[in-house]
Parts: structure tokens; sequence; C-alpha cells
């Protein structure tokens, strides 16, 4: 629910007052270093699970080694991409759900009343 222009005004207030009040906490609290620690991490991925495709290719291309060879280095490649996949999925924050008025968590539902 987004917030109403007195209560985002007194929220600006309240942020310039913790700034200029006290920078180093402010500092810390700050999500900037979190949001660069995350997009930093999201790159790293996408490179490693480029990477990992690319060892699967080189291991299924790769003509002249022994075929057990490219076996290895193929699952190689599928194991570190999957791995990067994996990564980014644990990586990222958890939303919840927002709860229903009137619904329990229980996935049962009760019969209807008109049968």
């Amino acid at each position: 629910m987004p917030l109403s222009g007195d209560e985002q005004r007194t929220l600006d207030g309240i942020e310039r007052f913790l700034r200029d009040g006290d920078p180093e906490f402010a500092a810390t609290v700050s999500f900037d270093g979190l949001r660069r620690r995350r997009r930093l991490r999201e790159v790293g991925v996408g490179i490693t699970f480029v990477l990992g495709l690319a060892v699967m290719m080189i291991g299924l291309v790769a003509t002249p080694a022994p075929p057990a060879v490219s076996v290895v280095v193929s699952v190689a490649g599928v194991v570190t991409a999957i791995a990067a996949a994996g990564w980014l999925s644990l990586s990222q924050p958890y939303v919840s759900a927002p709860a229903v008025a009137g619904r329990t968590r229980s996935t049962r539902r009760s019969p209807p009343d008109n049968v």
C-alpha cells in the first residue's frame, strides 16, 4: 500500500534527520551496499552460468579428445551451469505472499454446502 503525501513527507524528514544526525549509522543501514553486492552476485552468477554452458559445448564438440574426456568435460559444464542457477535462486530474497482475509494456511478445502 503506497504512503500518503503526509506520510511520505514525514518519512523523508525522519530519513534526513537520521542522515544529518548520525551519518555513520545511516551509511550502515543503507540499502546501497546491499544492492551493489546483489548486482555483483547476479553478474558473477550470469558469467559462471555462461562459462558452464561454454564448457559443456566444448566437451560436446571436442572430437579429437577421447570420448571419456568429452563426457567428463560436458558433465562438468552442466554441473557448473546448474550450480550457478541454484546459487542465483538461493541468493534471491524471500518474499512471502500477503495473507488473504478469511483463509487459513491449510490447503484443504471443505466440501461445498450445497451438495
